[in-house]
This record gives C-alpha cells, sequence and structure tokens, in this order.
C-alpha cells in the first residue's frame, strides 16, 4: 500500500523570478521563503515523513474566492488567473525538498488542479503525496 499524506496550507502561491540585487547576488523574495515555511510545516504536522529517493506522486487542488467586483449573477468561473500552475507545483514541490523526498526529481507524477473560483469559497491549497508502489 502506498504511503499518503494530505495537508493543506490556506493560501495560493506561485513561485516569483529570482531578484537581483545592485551588486549581482541572487535571491528569491521573502514572502516566497515563508510560504515554503508554511508548506513544511503544514506536510510536517499531517504527520508526513521524509521518503528518500523513492518514486513519489504529488497533486495540488487549488480552491479561490471569485472578486467582490464580479456581478452577484455569477456564480462560479474558471480559474484563468495567475498564478499559473507549473509556478505552483514549483513553490509545492521546492518546498518539500529535503522534508518529503530527498530532491524533487524523484517526483514521477505531478498534477495541478485549478478549481472554478466560487462565490464565498476561501482560498486554500490541498496537497497530496503519495509514494508510487512499484
Amino acid at each position: 500500500m502506498a504511503d499518503r499524506t494530505v495537508f493543506e496550507v490556506p493560501f495560493v502561491m506561485g513561485a516569483p523570478r529570482h531578484r537581483c540585487t545592485r551588486t549581482g547576488r541572487m535571491y528569491m523574495p521573502a514572502t516566497y521563503r515563508q510560504a515554503q515555511q508554511a508548506v513544511r510545516a503544514a506536510y510536517e504536522r499531517a504527520g508526513g515523513t521524509n521518503h528518500g529517493s523513492e518514486p513519489m506522486k504529488v497533486s495540488v487542488d487549488v480552491y479561490r474566492p471569485l472578486p467582490k467586483s464580479r456581478p452577484k449573477r455569477v456564480e462560479s468561473e474558471p480559474d484563468t488567473v495567475k498564478p499559473d500552475c507549473d509556478n505552483i507545483a514549483k513553490l509545492v514541490l521546492d518546498s518539500l525538498n529535503g522534508v518529503a523526498y530527498r530532491d524533487d526529481a524523484s517526483v514521477v507524477v505531478q498534477s495541478v488542479e485549478k478549481h472554478p473560483r466560487r462565490r464565498d469559497q476561501k482560498e486554500r491549497s490541498v496537497v497530496t503525496v503519495e509514494s508510487v508502489a512499484e
């Protein structure tokens, strides 16, 4: 039976571009590093373990509310606004390096689904991490 951990983080964020100082030093913004820490902490609170170099499957389900500016007659619409699915996956995969697996190269299956934005829905990301049974 495959080992499976499901956890939720109360935000949706994608990986931003690297920033550069005047001297040429590259760094990631503080908000990104804080988001990574929140994902790691949520995984550990859910009882997740380090699987080393085992093949892994990671899926992310994204839920976001409709903006209040949308007309009342609109109850839901497809989530086609930023962040992009690949950037959302990058944040989650990079965050779990060394916590759920040795390196994100061991992730053999990944999926990100942005569910339709609905009125009065709270923003959150539900992440499932499981080992792939051989």
